[in-house]
């Protein structure tokens, strides 16, 4: 459809069903409490709104697409059935206005057009609109020959016009004409059911987001069985009011479902929401048919008035005893029918979650047939199993939400098992997959702490080894010679010899003094522990070849805590003066009543490794103390040391 086409489409179209509303208003006003507007009319008018804006945003949205002009209809048709029913009332009443008794045949024959533009809004629906032009041509032809036959026909109206039939009724070809207008309404009705059946077959042959668009369409067509059959009980028990609330509902629902699937809108979770809609219509359905069986069984069999309270109570009281059973077995039937491989998933899980301490990725690859499946969750920027392990997630996963983020994530195979079923099994398993991400991140962090367990023990036994080294092929073997010059010069005697050996013995022991003290640097200095960290920085300011800003707390801390903090000062630094290349470095200790926060800073090169043998083995030391270490260049250039103690 053309731009100016489509535009004129619009100007003609859609003022008719607000111009039929007014109209409506202005009879309404005119009868003047002849007719009085009951709550089911009210509904009535909800419908045809509905239908009428919703047909108004599809035509303006897509204009070619046909049946956003069936839904237009179909608002129309409701208004001009209600504008033609209001304008028989006010015609044959003591107004006496023209044209009652054709308008009362119109209204008598409306519903025609309700079914036609049903039937033609399910037709073109994309993915549903079929291929063939047969059955929108015949579902057009058979409503316009029964509209026709209606008014020529010699038939009684329906009540409340039943003294009446149509000014333009041939009575010499009354029988052809009642079967010309018996067999339009009933290929119309074949039509309609035609045209579920194409939704059917469509929503069955569908796949992955056809389908998923197609599921709107299917839960707003969901109530119409059900709610035409209780109608017409309802209705044939004397209850009119409430068969027109259901006939608004169903229109209600098809007009927004269709909406929705024609817009190609896409919801999270919209399995769930077409099954639980399905659920509810067939429910509410068996509740209106029991409660309309007994109504007629009663009123058949008992001689009670059909206005008793006591026929109401009763039936009322049967309505809600089957209430809840229907709506079980309807929800069963409802879920085995969208998706047999989802409900049978679902019911494994359910099942398996009812046993003791159950393995939920057991569960879910038993479930889903999916031996990819598994459940991750995050884990100090990355992802862990449930037992722990480090994990990568793959393309295809489902997000489990928690307050707007991720709290775990189903990684599954999409050709071993469809989304919408690892969607079901996830939101059926939430609560066990809450728990075991707790599990999960225990285990995480037993993990860490052996990890750390198992870091200290070999560097202490490492440390121990080159201390050990160190010992024996420093300051022992230079002790050792220093034993044999003594000795050698004792033997020999001479004074000269003596003396020079002494000499010699004195220049060995200030190496081996030093000696010890390098070995000794990585060890806890006195000041430390006689003055705190305060001394000990001050000390170590006074022998490395670079500056030292110092802005150190002067306060004592446990000896674990001021021992870690030492470490990690003095590690810092000595990275520093062999790699940083710089001339100062900034030491800061600050302590508040629950930690003690260290600072190295440089601005040197950068480039620090916090994964390297020195930093790692700070970081377990602090984690042992249940603090943290964290390493990186600065923005501006150089390097960051901090580390982190609880001194409470």
């Amino acid at each position: 459809m053309s731009g100016i086409a489509g535009t004129a489409a619009r100007v003609v179209t859609w003022p008719l069903g607000p111009a039929l509303f007014v109209g409506m208003g202005v009879v309404q006003a005119r009868l003047d409490g002849a007719v009085p507007v009951a709550p089911s009319d009210v509904l009535y008018l909800v419908a045809m709104l509905v239908c009428w804006v919703v047909g108004v945003v599809l035509t303006w949205r897509v204009v070619e697409q046909p049946a956003g002009w069936a839904f237009l209809g179909l608002g129309t048709a409701l208004a001009w059935s209600g504008f033609a029913d209001l304008y028989a009332s006010l015609a044959l009443g003591p107004d006496h206005a023209p044209h009652g008794p054709l308008m009362a045949t119109l209204g008598d024959s409306s519903f025609v057009w309700w079914f036609l533009f049903l039937a033609l809004g399910l037709q073109f629906t994309p993915a549903v609109r079929p291929a063939s032009r047969i059955l929108p041509i015949l579902t057009v032809v058979s409503g316009v020959v029964f509209q026709l036959a209606a008014l020529l026909r010699s038939t009684h109206l329906e009540r409340p016009y039943a003294d009446l039939v149509s000014p333009w009724a041939i009575k010499e070809l009354a029988g052809p004409i009642s079967v010309l207008a018996a067999v339009a309404v009933i290929v119309l009705g074949l039509c309609l059911l035609a045209s579920v059946y194409v939704l059917v077959t469509a929503f069955r042959r569908a796949r992955g987001d056809a389908r998923r668009q197609l599921l709107w369409l299917v839960a707003g067509a969901a109530p119409i069985a059900p709610g035409v059959i209780a109608s017409f009980a309802v209705s044939y028990a004397g209850f009119d009011a409430a068969a027109g609330w259901v006939l608004s509902v169903c229109v209600i629902t098809l007009a927004l479902g269709a909406a929705f699937s024609v817009a190609k809108y896409r919801l999270y979770d919209v399995e769930r929401i077409v099954t639980d809609s399905a659920a509810y219509a067939i429910s509410t359905g068996c509740v209106i048919a029991v409660f309309g069986l007994v109504v007629v069984v009663i009123t058949k069999s008992l001689p009670v008035q059909g206005d008793s309270q006591l026929l109401t109570i009763l039936a009322t009281l049967a309505a809600i005893a089957v209430a809840r059973p229907a709506y079980v077995w309807a929800r069963r039937v409802v879920d085995r029918r969208f998706n047999r491989r989802r409900f049978d998933a679902v019911q494994l899980v359910r099942a398996g979650l009812a046993q003791p301490s159950p393995d939920l990725d057991a569960l879910l690859i038993e479930a889903t047939g999916d031996p990819q499946a598994r459940v991750l969750f995050p884990a100090d920027g990355g992802w862990v199993t449930s037992d722990g392990r480090a994990a990568a997630p793959g393309p295809h996963v489902v997000d489990l939400l928690r307050r707007d983020q991720v709290g775990a994530r189903i990684e599954f195979d999409p050709a071993q098992c469809d989304r919408a079923v690892i969607e079901a099994v996830v939101h059926e398993a939430s609560a066990e997959i809450d728990n075991l991400g707790l599990r999960a991140e225990l285990a995480k962090q037993v993990e860490q702490i052996t990890e750390s367990r198992a870091r200290l023990a070999g560097a202490y036994l490492e440390e121990r080894r080159r201390m050990e080294r160190d010992l024996h092929d420093g300051a022992q073997q230079r002790i050792l010679a220093i034993a044999l010059q003594l000795r050698s010069a004792r033997v020999n005697g001479a004074d000269a010899v003596l003396r020079a050996e002494v000499d010699q013995a004195i220049t060995d022991l200030a190496l081996t003094v030093q000696d010890l003290r390098d070995l000794a640097s990585g060890l806890q200095p006195a000041a430390l522990a006689g003055g705190g960290l305060r001394a000990a920085t001050d000390e170590l300011a006074s022998r490395i070849p670079v500056r030292m800003k110092l802005d150190v707390v002067d306060r004592r801390f446990p000896a674990p805590v001021e021992s870690a903090a030492w470490f990690v000062i003095a590690e810092a630094v000595s990275n520093v003066v062999k790699h940083a290349q710089v001339e100062e470095v900034a030491i800061q200790v600050s302590a508040d009543r629950s930690e003690l926060r260290v600072a190295v800073l440089d601005n040197g090169v950068g480039g620090v490794d916090p994964q390297g043998r020195g930093l790692q083995g700070l970081a377990d030391r602090i984690a042992a103390l249940g603090g943290a270490l964290s390493a990186g260049d600065q923005p501006g250039g150089g390097t960051r040391v901090e580390a982190v103690l609880p001194c409470g």
